[in-house]
């Protein structure tokens, strides 16, 4: 069970993500402790501990004396992020395949079935974010491997950088509904056993990401992405 001061800090720390994750913080956003006290009426202590948490996890970095920003990434990094990211997952299906059963399934499926739901009721980059790399990251544990879970979280939050442009691409040309569909194909080939279509499919949805980062290579470089 979390402590009050723990789970002040994961507020924290998941406010401060989600509001990057949105667009609201830049690399040029100045983020204080001070703004993060006021903002949310949280002493200083968990405050503090949720950014140097965040700057641990490479999503900020410290200013001394200043402040802190969010941390600008190359699309290099991003790149690199993703050949890993399917490195790890495909190896992960591969040795969790035979051992996932109903419990899991069920898990995979709620998952999928909310991601639906939010589909229609809200266009947040956070929550698809969120769902999504819940999504990936459950399927993930089911290997059995805590360092390639450890691994794949640390990559998600590398791969968020230009989620808000992908997105809000994808509710433009109405395509988002059809991105998430190859969630449902994956837990439907893994429920009939079928490992080369859990495969393609898991594949199919880690190219759509990537697929967008090379096309909008210059759009994306704007924020938080450096060229």
């Amino acid at each position: 069970m979390q402590t009050e001061a723990a789970m002040k800090k994961n507020f924290v720390y998941r406010s401060v993500f989600a509001d990057i994750v949105r667009g609201k913080y830049t690399a040029t956003s100045l983020i204080t402790e001070k703004q993060l006290i006021d903002k949310y009426g949280i002493s200083k202590s968990p405050v503090r501990d949720a950014l140097v948490q965040l700057c641990a996890d490479d999503i900020i970095e410290s200013l001394p004396r200043i402040g802190y920003r969010v941390k600008p990434v190359s699309m290099k990094d991003i790149r690199d992020a993703l050949i890993l990211r399917k490195m790890v997952e495909r190896t992960s299906l591969e040795m969790a395949f035979s051992k996932i059963g109903e419990e899991q399934l069920h898990t995979l499926q709620a998952l999928y079935e909310e991601s639906q739901k939010e589909e229609f009721t809200q266009k947040d980059p956070y929550i698809h974010w969120e769902l999504n790399a819940r999504f990936h990251i459950t399927l993930c544990t089911f290997s059995g491997n805590r360092f390639f879970t450890r691994t794949l979280d640390n990559l998600m939050k590398t791969c968020f950088r230009g989620i808000t442009s992908y997105y809000e691409d994808a509710w433009k040309n109405g395509a988002a509904k059809d991105r998430s569909e190859w969630h449902k194909i994956l837990i439907d080939a893994i429920r009939s056993k079928d490992y080369q279509k859990a495969r393609h499919a898991l594949e199919m949805d880690l190219a759509e990401l990537d697929t967008y980062f090379l096309k909008n290579d210059t759009v994306l470089s704007s924020s938080f992405i450096i060229s």
